[in-house]
């Protein structure tokens, strides 16, 4: 190999090393900031479906709270079933999240 190879592959080494280093420093950014980073509140605002709370019944059971616009419904998952067990309106006064 020639010098100039050398120099090239260990550049290259640099250059993907901190690439990963940049992208650590962005995610324990992000991880601190937490729900205060603008990416974050721009990303939940255009959402529209919410997982409210989740609750395991049994190994194969488990009831689901969703909030999709201004109604909640709850939702009983199972292994080969689906059953929305109540959907009710949220008032202005109550919001669930906020």
């Amino acid at each position: 190999m020639e010098w100039h190879q050398i120099l090239q592959a260990v550049l290259s080494l640099i250059f993907v090393i901190g690439l990963l280093l940049l992208t650590l420093w962005f995610f324990k950014y992000c991880e601190q900031k937490g729900g205060k980073s603008i990416l974050v509140r721009r990303l939940k605002s255009s959402q529209r479906l919410d997982v409210v709370e989740i609750r395991r019944i049994d190994a194969r059971n488990s009831l689901v709270l969703l909030k999709c616009d201004n109604t909640e419904h709850l939702v009983l998952l199972g292994n080969s079933c689906v059953s929305i067990l109540e959907s009710k309106p949220i008032s202005q006064g109550q919001k669930s999240d906020e």
